[in-house]
């Protein structure tokens, strides 16, 4: 998958969750007919705002995989580099129960994808405050679709575990002030809450920035492949190994969890 690709993917589920909205004011248009109550028209206002919405995200997706598919960028020939070596990526994400972040590299090819293991249909429908209380066991895959890690979110902390099974990191998390602590063995990330999550920068011990998360920073030459000037480009400290870029990973996938729920 490819960037033009996950625009279009966006665009029918928007879609569909357009056509979906709009199934409780037909069904009630059909029962009432002849006389239909004015009172119904405040609850079924809502689902017409919302198909409406819906249907406007769907043309603009629609028209980003467009312009991306008119731009010729493919890389022929060219495997991506594996998603622990790359410095800076872009950062998109998909309807899901919980989480479906999905990892682009610079030339908008998805090189890596953080999901739900286990996507129950249930779990669309339950609400966040119920949802939140059970562990999540997310996959982070590579562009190939092999598994190479597991995360399991518990309430009160991160466990990353490598594909084997062999390989087990816990990462305690706690709050200060608006500070979100994350401890692993002597090792701890702190993260400064912010709002609405549009500069999340990870600091070090020694408070040292290692990671930061930052939305409408995108360089001004990528704007060909990435159609939308807000994605999120997640770049890391070129001194961190494959197994710390991990943990951070594993840290943004819980700060994320109900991005798009």
């Amino acid at each position: 998958m490819n960037i033009q690709h996950y625009y279009l993917k966006t665009a029918d589920i928007s879609l569909n969750a357009s056509l979906t909205a709009l199934m409780p004011p037909f069904f009630f248009l059909l029962i009432f007919f002849n006389k239909f109550p004015g009172n119904f028209i405040i609850i079924l206002f809502p689902f017409i705002i919302y198909s409406f919405l819906c249907h406007q995200m769907y043309l603009l997706n629609k028209q980003r995989a467009a312009e991306a598919a008119a731009s010729n960028f493919y890389s022929i020939g060219q495997a991506p580099l594996p998603f622990l070596q790359q410095s800076r990526v872009l950062i998109a994400f998909l309807p899901a129960p919980s989480l479906r972040m999905v990892i682009f590299d610079p030339e908008g090819r998805v090189i890596a994808e953080i999901r739900d293991m286990k996507m129950r249909k249930l779990r669309w429908f339950l609400p966040y405050f119920i949802d939140r209380f059970f562990p999540k066991r997310l996959g982070i895959y590579d562009y190939t679709d092999n598994l190479e890690a597991s995360i399991i979110i518990r309430r009160k902390g991160i466990e990353v575990l490598s594909s084997d099974g062999h390989c087990r990191e816990i990462i305690e998390f706690k709050k200060e002030g608006s500070t979100l602590l994350f401890q692993n063995g002597d090792i701890q990330y702190a993260v400064p809450k912010t709002f609405l999550h549009t500069d999340l920068q990870v600091l070090d011990d020694q408070s040292n920035r290692i990671a930061r998360f930052r939305k409408g920073w995108m360089p001004f030459e990528w704007g060909k492949r990435f159609k939308d000037p807000n994605t999120p480009v997640l770049s890391f400290n070129i001194s961190l190994d494959a197994k710390e870029k991990r943990r951070i990973y594993a840290i943004f996938a819980a700060l994320f969890l109900y991005r798009n729920h």
